[in-house]
């Protein structure tokens, strides 16, 4: 039986680096293991001080942004990620070095 969200993923993965230098057989292997999440806009996906996960995230659809809150309570975009961008990879990256 055909995974047809694999395959949707797989389509949208191949489009954009790092993926799009991946064999086709390895990336629908990928394409297996992921999970889909939905946000909405103003929802927030993680914040300062939550617990360390270990995925990286990659946005299909919209944008996403990096905000920092000043003590006086103002928030500033520190970074804006659109469709193809990948994010949370520092962090697993340091995470890593740091185990």
């Amino acid at each position: 039986m055909k995974n047809s969200i694999a395959e949707r993923v797989n389509d949208f993965l191949k489009n954009y680096p790092p993926f799009n230098l991946l064999k086709n057989e390895d990336l629908l292997k990928i394409s297996t293991q992921v999970s889909i999440i939905y946000l909405e806009k103003g929802d927030t996906l993680f914040k300062k001080g939550d617990s360390f996960n270990h995925h990286f995230y990659m946005v299909r659809n919209g944008g996403i942004a990096l905000l920092h809150t000043t003590p006086n309570n103002i928030q500033e975009i520190i970074n804006i990620s659109d469709a193809g961008d990948v994010f949370g990879v520092k962090l697993l990256l340091l995470k890593k070095i740091i185990d």
